[in-house]
């Protein structure tokens, strides 16, 4: 089923992407989100476009508005995909941390990986926490990763990875960190999954923790939000970090022409 969609279809879906998550879609995309959407009519209960936008206005359920958001959403990731992003982390807070030139409260560090899709970003951090804290195991140390997507969270829980991601990999982590399953995959050792809690969460609403995290991750997902959008999104970013604390953001983002009081330490990588 080929789908063609109007402007008057594509703006109901640009409000209801806008109001309930904050997406930002311009025309471009029309196409982007037609062929996303022939595929989904095609495994749905829905026969026609004007089916699945009056059921996502009128009366929605919670499957149909997860099943809808995956529709718009993109999930491309990789390993250490923004690789100044980790060698700031590792230099700045891990080395620090195992070093004892800085220090946090009863060892407690917590770290956010706000749009962790797949997984392959809170496992890289997981594996660089690994790798430079030798007694990590005595500390309390937790990364929380989240997303909307269900489909995204379920491939990151299973702690399985196409061997084309891994393999970009060095062959020390590959041997240190995954065990192969098949010639198409990989999983990821036990001990990086258990440095890692995945939850569904919609950043537009409110967050059921209060931090502090040391460090937050929100990679390539504020590009899709309007700038009054980012503008808040990143000023409660900043009220859950302590002093000092660390925020990236995607290499096509900026925090320029923002209200925000955050420090820009490099390309991305912002300090409160």
């Amino acid at each position: 089923m080929s789908v063609q969609l109007n402007k008057s279809q594509f703006r109901r879906i640009a409000k209801i992407a806008h109001d309930l998550w904050g997406l930002s879609l311009s025309d471009r995309k029309i196409e982007l989100v037609a062929n996303r959407l022939s595929r989904y009519l095609m495994r749905s209960r829905f026969n026609t476009v004007e089916e699945v936008l009056d059921n996502i206005e009128r009366n929605p359920s919670r499957e149909d508005l997860l099943a809808f958001f995956d529709v718009l959403s993109t999930n491309t990731t990789k390993f250490f995909r923004d690789t100044a992003h980790f060698a700031y982390v590792e230099r700045e807070f891990f080395t620090a941390l195992a070093r004892g030139t800085l220090t946090v409260p009863d060892r407690r560090v917590r770290i956010w990986s706000a749009a962790c899709s797949t997984g392959c970003e809170p496992c890289s951090l997981a594996m660089l926490a690994l790798e430079t804290i030798p007694d990590l195991e005595r500390w309390d140390f937790r990364i929380l990763a989240t997303d909307l997507s269900i489909r995204a969270l379920e491939q990151a829980r299973s702690g399985i990875f196409p061997a084309q991601q891994v393999e970009e990999l060095s062959k020390q982590r590959q041997k240190r960190f995954f065990e192969r399953i098949d010639p198409q995959r990989y999983r990821i050792r036990q001990e990086v999954m258990d440095l890692i809690s995945y939850r569904r969460l919609n950043l537009m609403e409110p967050w059921p923790f209060r931090g502090p995290f040391q460090v937050i991750f929100c990679c390539n997902v504020m590009i899709y939000f309007d700038e009054q959008t980012r503008e808040k999104l990143v000023n409660r970013f900043y009220d859950i970090l302590p002093s000092g604390g660390i925020l990236a953001i995607g290499s096509a983002e900026t925090l320029s022409g923002l209200e925000t009081p955050f420090v820009s330490v490099q390309a991305n990588m912002y300090r409160k």
